[in-house]
């Protein structure tokens, strides 16, 4: 176990993120992998619209103009997490392993909302660690939304000691040195 191994393609932070807004900011997305789970943006937006947050929401193959987006929010179809995330208050999400990951590497407390596969398990492991909350997709609704979306703010040391655990581990140079070390030994064996 060395931690992530996170990766996001490089990119500039889009212009409009940085218009002087300074409510906190609130990542919505998605999982790339289809699950039809826009309903978790679509809830999201209805959820957080009256807050005092500024949402945006990835939406990948789910058109950005099906969804009802209040003045407080913004749906993109695609954006480099990585700029979002140094801004980021919370993460609302799938639970895929990638932006669940990104998020507590960064200290940044989630809500999970699990539609399938291993993000029920993942959930479990964010709310189990106080890192976060988590909602089953089939409790989702707005009000419910919203308050495990306030409760994930109050996360942040949770979020924290996670950070600090994945930092401890060493990631991927700590691996990558495993991995050598084993082709070192097997190739004095060989010899």
């Amino acid at each position: 176990m060395v931690g992530p191994c996170n990766w996001d393609p490089p990119a500039e932070p889009p212009a409009w993120l940085d218009d002087g807004d300074q409510r906190p900011l609130v990542l919505v997305t998605i999982s790339s992998e289809f699950q039809d789970d826009g309903k978790l943006i679509a809830t999201a937006l209805e959820a957080l619209r009256d807050k005092p947050v500024r949402v945006v929401a990835t939406s990948l193959d789910t058109n950005p103009a099906s969804f009802d987006v209040p003045p407080n929010a913004r749906v993109e179809r695609f954006l480099p997490h990585a700029p979002l995330l140094e801004r980021a208050a919370c993460v609302v999400c799938h639970g895929g392993m990638g932006i669940t990951q990104k998020a507590l590497a960064r200290g940044i407390p989630v809500c999970v909302v699990p539609f399938g596969r291993d993000q029920l398990e993942t959930a479990r492991r964010v709310e189990v660690a106080d890192a976060g909350t988590r909602l089953l997709a089939t409790k989702l609704n707005a009000t419910r939304l919203r308050t495990a979306t306030d409760t994930a703010m109050t996360k942040r040391a949770g979020a924290a000691r996670v950070a600090e655990g994945y930092r401890a581990a060493g990631g991927a140079p700590v691996a990558a040195g495993h991995i050598e070390e084993l082709m070192r030994t097997q190739q004095l064996a060989a010899a």
